[in-house]
């Protein structure tokens, strides 16, 4: 009766040691591929220019590029990130061009669709791409 018990405490010991030692886990963990897989559009409500950036490394760098090639092409300073992600990214713009939505998904006719239904009735599809992966 005694190894008995032994082993149990044992057990639990090893059992709540490794659930101690493991590390926390993270949600927002970057993530980085190589050629490249994040995407982002940019668009200016003043001057209505829009840029699509992908095959980027990291999220950060295709949201960076995105905002600086929709400020340098419409000339302006006010460009903003609509939309970044992994996959497939859509911009719709309403059928009074007040309102912009982006999506993303994994497919091309996924992110056009969802863009759409964001924009509401009578809109457009003004970009849309997909990183490779």
């Amino acid at each position: 009766m005694r190894n008995v018990v032994l082993g149990a405490v044992i057990g639990c010991v090893v059992a709540a040691g490794s659930v101690v030692a493991a590390p926390a886990a993270k949600a927002d963990i970057p993530l980085e591929c190589h050629p490249g897989c994040w995407g982002a559009i940019a668009a200016s409500l003043s001057t209505g220019q829009e840029v699509m950036r992908y095959d980027y490394p990291t999220q950060q760098r295709a949201e960076d590029d995105s905002v600086l090639w929709c400020d340098v092409d419409g000339k302006t300073n006010d460009c903003q990130v609509v939309i970044s992600g992994l996959g497939c990214l859509s911009l719709a713009e309403s059928g009074d061009g007040k309102t912009l939505a982006g999506r993303q998904a994994f497919t091309q006719d996924a992110a056009d669709s969802a863009a759409l239904d964001g924009a509401g009735p009578g809109s457009t599809i003004d970009l849309n791409g997909c990183s490779g992966w």
